[in-house]
């Protein structure tokens, strides 16, 4: 269905602004021989990515050649083939909604010098991207180099990257990321190591599909992780086997609002040290948690929140520990407020202009909030403790849905906001909020120009040829008919329609019956009406009307298709009953008087059958109808960023603040504050920063360097 919905909508867009086309589109045949002035792929939307251009490599696929003679055959040809190519990247192209259009047009025909040039509009979707990252999606790297955006966009099923950086914590390190995805399962793994440090993670994982009633959308993952990592004067060990399952709900509000839950049983073995006797290290034991997680995200306008709860039982199988609980609270809210203010397009509302041509300003503004417990602390072996600092610690490791499972603030280095609370190491409660910042500053707007001044002063709801024409209105034509054909497949599908609509097909038959005596009763015109004549004239619209009726006619009783039903009923028999009037008059000057009466009557049965044929087809529409919007949506939502957000790339000025607190501790609340800046390409997003701790104690730095890279999908 979506590739349905992706045909109407990118041949409108294809279509727009294009050079007029040759006016017989009907007989392409007739061109056979022309010679060939340019042949050119068209990518209407190519400048999104256009490193990512195919046009050279399909070009060179296509059978007709600049200079040679056109051939009709070789045209459609090409059009099949530049299809099958397009969609032949689907199989290792992991996004929601994927779009693919091929198609061709012949343009600047000249019949005297007997020239003209072919044109193919082509469409596939590889770049994902959106300038407001629903929370779930983010992925934080503090402290990492931004070198996995164009991994993480690419289509390859193999994406690997290397990754080195440095902080106090760990000091110098490097690594390799890699995934590989075959359908639904992935294997993907991570391994970061330094002097004194090691974080190595192997994931399998899958989908499952949509259970009724249980959840839109499911994964699962078995994975091995090993984490060997300072804290303090301290350090802790910890190697893990995990099974995790996680599930979502479909949006249940138009504001886009997803419940989610899941489970994680891991179990291992921890062991930890350090140089400070009185720290008082749990001993070195087996390990075994279960965790599970309820959380709810939306994505409502140009905003995105979530809030999230995380329960972990844990226990060192050890005699006389108990087993320890900890409880999380993770609260986030971003949103873009575009500058000047625009409210975003709703998902059934249509485009319209003007659209700024100029940079698409945004004031963006992220923040989050987190807070922990932990319950029986002497069972809690030191990885599971609290300590605070400028790498996010999710509680699981879900790509999809991060939980903050420790205290955040990027002025601190890891692992040492609790690293030694009085007599032990490692805190039993925390806090902290984050807030930043960012201001577009400057940028280039991803729509050219010429159609964003193209747009001013649009009014689609205006029906005049000139206003119709225009982009806006283009794409809002494409969804409207994108929105009919999905709702029409999922209705001949619905069982009620089916048990209701029985009698279509039946119908059909008898009107097919009709049509094929009416033909016949043609047969009978006698003598053959002179070539040019007014009846000739009459009798040719007839006929190629009767060819369709019965064209249709035959589809219905194959399939009862409400499209081709209303198109038979509403169109052509009505069509054949205006022209039988015309034909009638030539009947009666032409002394076939009775010819004429039984075609006429023949008429009025087949209208007669068509009415009750369209009666049966008969179903309220609305639920299908707004189910192929919510179906739509993402596209829908995607070109309004699109139109109005996005930017080749842009540069924002940030500024970061960070609260936060790790009990039992002695400082007291901690604070950072910083500038930044933040490089936009498409759908990677790089910010660098420096946080400044202000009241740095002992041998604390003045501050730390703050990395980030956000990936994030449009769609």
């Amino acid at each position: 269905m979506r590739k349905i919905a992706a045909l109407y909508l990118l041949a409108a867009v294809s279509c727009y602004a294009a050079p007029s086309p040759c006016h017989n589109e009907e007989s392409l045949a007739e061109y056979n021989g022309y010679r060939i002035l340019k042949v050119e792929i068209m990518d209407p939307i190519g400048f999104i990515a256009p490193w990512a251009s195919q046009s050279k490599t399909l070009k060179s696929g296509l059978k007709l050649k600049e200079n040679e003679l056109f051939s009709f055959n070789s045209y459609n040809q090409d059009v099949l083939f530049l299809s099958s190519s397009l969609r032949s990247e689907f199989t290792s192209v992991r996004q929601p909604l994927k779009l693919s259009f091929a198609t061709g047009q012949l343009e600047d025909c000249d019949p005297t010098a007997r020239t003209l040039r072919v044109a193919y509009p082509i469409f596939s979707s590889v770049v994902p991207f959106r300038t407001v990252p629903s929370i779930e999606q983010q992925t934080n790297e503090a402290q990492r180099p931004s070198t996995t955006g164009a991994t993480r966009a690419a289509a390859n099923p193999l994406q690997a990257s290397p990754l080195v950086g440095y902080d106090p914590t760990r000091g110098a390190w490097g690594g390799l990321d890699f995934a590989y995805t075959i359908g639904n399962t992935h294997l993907k793994g991570k391994s970061e190591i330094s002097e004194d440090s090691r974080n190595e993670y192997l994931e399998f994982g899958g989908k499952a599909g949509a259970v009724d009633k249980f959840w839109n959308a499911a994964a699962w993952a078995g994975t091995i992780e090993y984490i060997d990592m300072p804290a303090g004067a301290a350090d802790f060990r910890e190697a893990m086997v995990t099974g995790r399952f996680s599930a979502a709900t479909g949006e249940l509000t138009n504001s886009h609002v997803i419940f989610r839950y899941g489970i994680d049983l891991e179990g291992g073995h921890q062991q930890s040290g350090g140089t400070f006797e009185t720290a008082h290290l749990p001993p070195n034991s087996s390990y075994g948690s279960l965790k599970s997680y309820v959380g709810v995200t939306g994505r409502p306008a140009n905003r995105a929140f979530s809030a999230s709860y995380g329960l972990q039982l844990g226990s060192t199988f050890s005699s006389g520990i108990p087993v320890f609980i900890k409880h999380l609270v993770d609260l986030g809210y971003n949103t873009s407020l575009p500058i000047p203010p625009r409210k975003p397009t709703g998902d059934r509302e249509g485009f319209t202009g003007p659209i700024r041509g100029g940079v698409h300003r945004s004031l963006m503004i992220d923040t989050r909030l987190s807070g922990g417990l932990i319950q029986n602390f002497a069972g809690v072996p030191l990885a599971d403790r609290f300590f605070g600092g400028n790498v996010a610690r999710p509680l699981v490791q879900d790509d999809a849905w991060s939980i903050q499972n420790d205290a955040y603030i990027r002025s601190i280095p890891a692992n040492q906001l609790g690293a030694l609370t009085g007599a032990r190491t490692g805190g039993t409660r925390f806090y902290s909020a984050n807030l930043t910042v960012s201001f577009t500053a400057w940028g280039m707007p991803l729509l050219p120009k010429d159609l964003a001044d193209a747009s001013k002063g649009v009014d689609c709801s205006k029906h005049t040829a000139e206003e119709q024409e225009q982009f806006p209105c283009v794409l809002n034509f494409a969804f409207e008919t994108a929105a009919l054909t999905l709702a029409n497949s999922a209705k001949i599908k619905d069982p009620d329609y089916i048990r209701q609509s029985a009698q279509v097909p039946v119908k059909a038959t008898e009107l097919g019956k009709k049509l094929v005596e009416l033909a016949a009763k043609l047969s009978e015109i006698a003598p053959p009406p002179l070539e040019g004549s007014e009846f000739a004239a009459s009798l040719k619209k007839f006929k190629s009307t009767l060819l369709q009726a019965r064209g249709a006619a035959t589809l219905i009783t194959r399939s009862p298709d409400p499209q081709v039903v209303d198109q038979l009923a509403s169109t052509h028999l009505p069509a054949l009953a205006g022209l039988e009037k015309d034909l009638a008059v030539g009947l009666q000057k032409n002394s076939q008087a009775d010819l004429a009466t039984q075609v006429g009557d023949l008429v009025n049965e087949a209208n007669s059958l068509g009415k009750e044929m369209e009666a049966a087809d008969t179903f309220p529409e609305d639920k299908f109808i707004d189910q192929a919007w919510k179906t739509l949506a993402p596209g829908h939502r995607a070109i309004d960023v699109f139109l109005h957000d996005l930017n080749i790339y842009s540069v924002a000025p940030v500024v970061m603040f960070d609260v936060a607190r790790v009990w039992p501790v002695q400082e007291g609340v901690r604070f950072g504050v910083g500038p930044g800046l933040q490089l936009s390409l498409a759908n990677a997003n790089f910010t660098l920063g420096y946080a400044v701790n202000p009241q740095h104690i002992g041998r604390e730095d003045t501050g730390a360097i703050y990395l980030k890279l956000d990936v994030t999908s449009m769609f």
